[in-house]
């Protein structure tokens, strides 16, 4: 997978208080990154800073894949109650991101239908639900398709019935290659959703592993290649965990969830399929 960005020993100061430090984290392309903890442990600040909106106190953070053009989707775990209709705010943002107005309109449509809230789209946010405003705030930070996804406790504020759609929502972005970080409580959501987990405890990593329990089952995909064939672009693929190459032979373990789009595109690059079976 390809890198979008890197923390290298990155740290945050609010005066005398350290928030954040030494924090190390690459975050890639097409993953799904969870990052937990208690209150106050530097989550939300973590998320600020890969956002770009929060200056660092030391380190650095490098924009890599597309630098400057990466495209970043940010909602916030506070979204304020204004004084705009859904679909006006909607509008505003696009017209900031230059986006045209034909486009903002079928896509924002296609959004309110999604997250089941067209029939508010026209209704002051400041009476909208706390759930419901939280909605509005996702179609925001997606509506310019962004590489990276941002969400600072999600489901606050849904009923059960609305964390599950949303759960299906971001499992889609999942297989569009969006890479999504979210700071959350629910385990729920962490199983279903994360490649990885971070944990903070007083501003610092502690631990950051692999999800091994959220559902995904992995395909060993085995395929032969030509002499001249260039096996290091298969280390981009989204999804991938390991490669063994032997000559010729190449097999790939990845999850399940992105094998078809992966197959096609060993298929397009003239490579032959030897077998496909779950692992």
């Amino acid at each position: 997978m390809k890198k979008l960005i890197v923390l290298e020993n990155v740290s945050k100061h609010y005066g005398n208080k350290s928030v954040l430090n030494n924090i190390n984290l690459t975050i890639l392309r097409g993953e799904t990154l969870a990052v937990t903890g208690a209150n106050g442990t530097g989550k939300s600040t973590l998320l600020r800073i890969i956002a770009g909106l929060s200056n660092l106190s030391s380190g650095r953070r490098i924009l890599c894949d597309k630098g400057d053009k990466l495209k970043i989707g940010y909602v916030p775990d506070y979204f304020p109650k204004l004084n705009f209709t859904p679909y006006e705010y909607i509008c505003h943002m696009g017209k900031m991101q230059g986006l045209s107005q034909a486009y903002i309109n079928q896509f924002s449509e296609e959004l309110f239908d999604t997250f089941n809230i067209a029939l508010m789209k026209n209704t002051r946010i400041k009476y909208l639900s706390k759930g419901t405003i939280q909605k509005v705030a996702v179609i925001q930070a997606i509506i310019s398709r962004p590489d990276i996804l941002l969400l600072d406790e999600p489901l606050s504020g849904q009923d059960n019935k609305s964390q599950e759609r949303f759960i299906d929502i971001l499992q889609k972005f999942k297989t569009e290659e969006i890479c999504i970080v979210l700071a959350c409580h629910e385990m729920h959501l962490v199983d279903k959703l994360a490649d990885k987990i971070v944990e903070i405890k007083g501003g610092e990593i502690v631990s950051n592993t692999h999800n091994e329990n959220n559902g995904y089952t992995n395909m060993l995909i085995c395929f032969k290649v030509a002499k001249e064939f260039d096996v290091s672009i298969v280390k981009e693929f989204t999804g991938l965990l390991n490669m063994i190459q032997n000559g010729q032979s190449v097999s790939i373990l990845m999850n399940k969830q992105y094998s078809d789009v992966n197959i096609l595109r060993l298929l397009q690059m003239g490579c032959s399929i030897v077998s496909v079976n779950e692992s």
